[in-house]
């Protein structure tokens, strides 16, 4: 992994958001989120998934993370933990890692042309406590499909990289 420049949380609150805003499960939500916040990223995030409220994905997620931008070789990209959410725990049996849940995926007409766009997509976001393994905090769908079609994937791909010891106290790491 090579840690290219600082990011703000503003830019990649505007990175989760804008991913999100296309997608089947919360789109139509955070369309209309948009149009009453306008391009208040924050309060968006903060209304769907419960940002800097301390519920929801960010259950203990800690506000002192320094976030980056990030640039992963493709095995390092792969090696992503999900969430520890039992969804995620059922499709990986277990092991959380997005090969294991390629799998059952492999052979998706539309996760693989997520792959092949793969240099275009959101970033992913991922977080960590300093020196410890990644966790996926946005972008799911997006590692699943670029695991179960890794041949589509570029050798290196950014990320977005948020790192904090207090990590390893968030509900889902």
């Amino acid at each position: 992994m090579e840690i290219l420049r600082a990011a703000t949380e503003d830019e990649v609150l505007e990175c989760f958001v804008l991913a999100e805003r296309d997608s089947t499960r919360y789109g139509e939500r955070v369309r209309g989120l948009l149009e009453a916040h306008g391009a208040d990223y924050r309060a968006v995030l903060a209304e769907y998934r419960s940002y800097g409220r301390d519920d929801n994905v960010f259950s203990g997620f800690p506000d002192d993370v320094r976030w980056y931008r990030a640039r992963l070789a493709k095995e390092e990209l792969l090696e992503i933990l999900y969430i520890n959410w039992d969804w995620w725990l059922t499709v990986t049996n277990r092991s959380r890692r997005p090969l294991d849940a390629a799998v059952s995926h492999r052979g998706d007409a539309g996760d693989e042309a997520i792959a092949r766009a793969a240099a275009a997509n959101p970033p992913l976001i991922a977080v960590r406590a300093p020196g410890s393994y990644l966790v996926l905090l946005e972008g799911h769908v997006r590692l699943t499909a670029y695991a179960a079609f890794a041949e589509h994937l570029p050798d290196e791909l950014e990320i977005y990289l948020g790192e904090s010891p207090g990590i390893r106290d968030w509900a889902l790491y």
